[in-house]
């Protein structure tokens, strides 16, 4: 899901894959236990969610009944420009909050009958010949949660189909492409039984090291790739001295988490398919990275406090907000020339 709704950062709409018998669906282990913990981060995000026209008279219908305690009429604000799958989007209050969403109650009142954005926040997926890949969004907390609570090594697994039956799986969809290219002064392309091996290498072998680069030059080109009208703030003028003062002493102490979240963006990168194949994969990994350090600073300098689990979990929550939600992929895929 990004600020626009169910289409990419670009503006183009996402692929949706119906579900076939066969399928494989592969995760990280770590992520496999993630189930919704209603903690209202994405009901709160103030992104408007289109709803499709026939989900429409299900949400209605929950309405009459009085099964929902509307705060805000009408619940539906139509859009003109809208496809003609969509009905409009779900009604914001004044403070941003979706309509539907009950802080200190039940979370979302439509859960059941809630729109196909909302069914698919926080999964990231990317559809190719080897079947679909899942990572998430730790913008979402519960997500987030997950790379401090996993204990074992690291592992990449088949499992269940992130949405439910019925439903239409959203992401990048790659079947007709060919496989990423190879790293190296002589380009190729990989099989993809190669490019699944360095997968299970990248995971198995990511490491905290990849979570620092020095070249702040990184999180400007993550900046950059936010399309109008949206926009991502500059780092703190003393980047630095928060970053030495208040966020590197404490670094080492999270080494586990993270090496969950390095793993996390070299799995499932769209960069494979959007950029020149695994020297993208590893440009954006390395994106991530800088994007984070410049994160923990800023919340650590704002909040005056060392880091710690809970200003770290922030931290990783904003720069997935910035590089799933906001920047428009290719161009944080794109090479270095671009």
């Amino acid at each position: 899901m990004t600020p626009s709704g169910r289409r990419s950062s670009s503006g183009s709409p996402l692929t949706l894959l119906w579900h076939r018998e066969g399928v494989r669906f592969h995760w990280l282990n770590f992520h496999l236990p993630y189930a919704c913990r209603d903690s209202g981060m994405c009901c709160t995000a103030g992104w408007p969610i289109p709803v499709e026209q026939a989900r429409r008279p299900l949400i209605q219908d929950a309405v009459q009944r009085h099964v929902i305690p509307l705060r805000a009429q009408p619940w539906l604000t139509p859009s003109a420009d809208a496809p003609e799958e969509f009905a409009g989007t779900l009604t914001l209050r004044d403070n941003g909050h979706c309509v539907f969403f009950e802080a200190g109650r039940s979370g979302c009142s439509i859960h059941d009958v809630k729109p196909a954005a909302c069914v698919h926040f926080p999964y990231v997926c990317l559809i190719d010949q080897r079947g679909v890949h899942v990572t998430l969004s730790h913008y979402c907390p519960t997500a987030a949660s997950l790379l401090f609570e996993y204990a074992g090594a690291m592992a990449l697994v088949q499992g269940p189909s992130p949405v439910p039956d019925g439903h239409a799986l959203e992401g990048l969809d790659a079947r007709e492409s060919l496989p990423p290219a190879a790293e190296g002064a002589l380009p190729r392309l990989l099989s993809f039984e190669e490019f699944s091996a360095w997968e299970r290498d990248a995971v198995a072998g990511a490491c905290i090291d990849g979570l620092q680069p020095n070249d702040r030059s990184l999180f400007d080109r993550a900046r950059a790739a936010v399309p109008p009208p949206w926009t991502w703030p500059a780092a703190r003028a003393d980047f630095e001295e928060a970053w030495a003062a208040l966020v590197e002493p404490a670094w080492p102490r999270f080494e586990d988490p993270l090496r969950r979240y390095a793993a996390a963006k070299v799995f499932a990168s769209w960069a494979a398919y959007q950029g020149d194949g695994l020297p993208a994969i590893r440009r954006v990994a390395a994106i991530a990275g800088a994007v984070l350090r410049v994160e923990c600073a800023r919340r650590c300098a704002q909040d005056q406090q060392p880091l710690d689990r809970y200003l770290l979990t922030q931290a990783i929550g904003q720069t997935d907000l910035l590089l799933v939600h906001y920047a428009d992929p290719q161009r944080l895929a794109g090479s270095e020339r671009a």
